[in-house]
């Protein structure tokens, strides 16, 4: 009988969600479809979530589902949680509360995140200030990305105590270019993990780590849809322990600039087409073109246009490239050797702050070269430009029928573009 009662649960949950889809002028209203059921004593969320998200294709791995639930339902393998154990739902409903595919973050979000004042938004998200930053030793310097910024900030931060673990990515052994979580508590640990991969690294699955060993306070590195998944968790407005954790322990995020990520098939093709092997690829970076950094010293660039029929199809369901909820964002654009860094909370401005004074990084202004805050706009618009919230975009299978995964064009000039032009509802299949 139980079981029937929380099967009858879902179907109202789901019936009502996809009603305030088409129907609700506030988005902030869509969570009202699984919050109404919390006084009734809550549903089986996780059949919800595998029909609207997992099952859909729309997930996009960023794992919030994984970490918040206290029952262990869910394991997680190729990129997706997969609902292992439904029968162990607590009916707890915080793996829908934590989902960013599902819902908007609320619009308290900001009380919890605290954007320095003064703030301002010029299409890239809320920040306070923005510089130019890398790293003043030479040995993270050399090993990280785009100056070492990163890196420099999370070694300054262990050593002075104000985090104790790092929630970060690293590759696996032997496949330098394919990533899997770390939680990295010494600086020769951050330091293994330096660099950027440009396939998907499920980062946040090392928070499960950090709690069985009580390890805190954490920060966490991770592309946006990463810092979504962790900014729902500690904003649920279900009162429970997981999401206390979250908020409690969690000092530190530092979302990376992201356009789009590579399927792992994306490496042995991209080896291909510069006729050498995926081992042999020490280090790529992409500024307009793949540039691939051999063993031998040699530098190859590759077609980036090419290399984009290999994105991640779940990317699509990302319209945030410059992670606009964490406290910092970070990314290789502009000044060559620096990263571009926007300051928006008050924590990442004492992160930041702490870090320079004590000389473990030195900035440059802005202006020393404009074309990276311009270039910060545009990619950030146009990642947003005509798509409507990933709730409301089609599925994987919608998708596939109309012969166009692409995450980058579907928009623009994909069949998501032809349905506006035509006056249709343009992604609007639920």
């Amino acid at each position: 009988m139980a079981a029937m009662t929380r099967d009858a649960a879902v179907e109202r949950v789901r019936t009502r969600y996809r009603d305030l889809l088409g129907s609700a002028t506030d988005a902030n209203e869509w969570p009202h479809a699984w919050r109404a059921e919390i006084n009734r004593g809550g549903f089986r969320a996780v059949d919800f979530l595998a029909d609207e998200i997992i099952d859909a294709g729309k997930c996009v791995g960023c794992g919030a589902c994984v970490n918040v639930c206290p029952a262990d339902v869910f394991d997680y393998d190729d990129q997706h949680p997969i609902a292992a154990r439904t029968d162990a739902c607590v009916l707890c409903v915080l793996c829908a509360e934590a989902c960013p595919i599902l819902r908007p973050p609320d619009k308290d979000l900001g009380d919890l995140v605290r954007y320095r004042e003064p703030a301002t938004d010029e299409g890239f998200g809320p920040y306070s200030y923005g510089i130019y930053a890398r790293a003043t030793g030479p040995e993270i310097k050399a090993r990280g990305q785009d100056g070492g910024a990163v890196s420099a900030l999370l070694v300054h931060a262990l050593d002075t105590g104000t985090i104790k673990g790092a929630i970060l990515g690293e590759t696996l052994p032997g496949q330098r270019q394919l990533g899997r979580q770390r939680l990295a508590t010494s600086a020769a640990e951050v330091l293994e993990c330096s660099g950027s991969r440009y396939t998907y690294s499920p980062n946040t699955l090392a928070f499960r780590e950090a709690m069985r060993n009580g390890v805190t306070p954490l920060a966490l590195v991770g592309v946006p849809c990463q810092i979504d998944g962790l900014r729902l968790q500690q904003n649920s407005s279900i009162p429970h322990a997981m999401a206390r954790w979250y908020r409690s322990n969690v000092a530190l995020s530092i979302g990376l600039f992201c356009s789009e990520s590579f399927t792992n098939e994306s490496i042995q093709r991209l080896a291909a087409s510069i006729e050498t092997t995926p081992d042999q690829i020490k280090k790529m970076n992409i500024k307009g073109k793949v540039v691939v950094e051999l063993d031998d010293g040699r530098v190859i660039n590759a077609s980036l246009k090419k290399y984009r029929q290999w994105a991640r199809p779940a990317c699509l369901y990302c319209i945030d490239y410059s992670a606009e909820h964490a406290d910092i964002g970070m990314g290789g654009i502009g000044l060559d050797g620096w990263t571009f860094t926007l300051v928006r909370t008050e924590a990442g401005h004492r992160f930041l702050q702490a870090a320079i004074a004590a000389g473990a990084i030195e900035t440059q202004p802005l202006d020393a070269d404009p074309k990276g805050e311009m270039l910060l706009r545009k990619l950030s618009l146009e990642k947003k430009a005509g798509r409507p919230h990933p709730a409301k975009m089609p599925t994987l299978a919608e998708r596939q029928a109309l012969g166009h995964l692409d995450p980058k064009t579907f928009y623009t000039t994909g069949p998501g573009a032809a349905a506006k032009a035509n006056g249709g509802a343009s992604g609007d299949a639920s």
